[in-house]
């Protein structure tokens, strides 16, 4: 089986300095830090998949187009449960929440059983906080973090010695 979602990334670049600037952080909250390569923006949890239902995904995420987007991630917050430190955005992306709305409702149209949500912008930046952080938290991002995308992927998440390790399967253009 494998387990996909559809995802929005940072760039190499933002990746390797977002998860360069809350080292510290991470280290004095006693966290487990995510790796920077696995650092994304999750849309659409699809989930368990057979292998040989994938094309039937792809197409139906070719069918999904939108504008450019953009998300400023500029505060980070602690969510208690599942115990994760976050990046998120002080204001909502719209055409972020139009994309996640659009894969999700073209995955179901195409017999898929995707995990509807609501959308939230965030990027998962440590695992396992140990402390309890609610005082804390929410803190600001400085500087903050500007995310352009003009691309969306579908993501797999295998299990690795250290945690997660997500690869890209294939990504769409948002716009022609």
């Amino acid at each position: 089986m494998l387990r996909l979602f559809f995802a929005l990334q940072p760039t190499p670049e933002q990746k390797t300095a977002l998860a360069a600037q809350i080292a510290p952080l991470v280290a004095q909250v006693d966290a487990q830090p995510v790796r920077a390569d696995n650092l994304h923006a999750t849309l659409c949890f699809i989930g368990a998949l057979e292998p040989e239902k994938l094309e039937g995904l792809r197409a139906a995420a070719a069918t999904v187009r939108g504008g450019r987007v953009t998300m400023r991630f500029d505060a980070l917050e602690h969510w208690q449960i599942p115990k994760v430190l976050c990046a998120t955005t002080s204001e909502e992306s719209h055409s972020a929440r139009e994309l996640a709305a659009a894969l999700a409702q073209a995955t179901t149209a195409a017999g898929f059983t995707p995990d509807v949500k609501p959308f939230r912008a965030h990027l998962t930046l440590a695992r396992k906080v140990s402390r309890d952080l609610s005082v804390e938290f929410p803190q600001e991002l400085a500087p903050p973090t500007f995310m352009h995308c003009d691309r969306f992927f579908l993501m797999q998440s295998r299990r690795g010695e250290g945690g997660s390790i997500y690869s890209a399967v294939d990504s769409w253009a948002l716009y022609d």
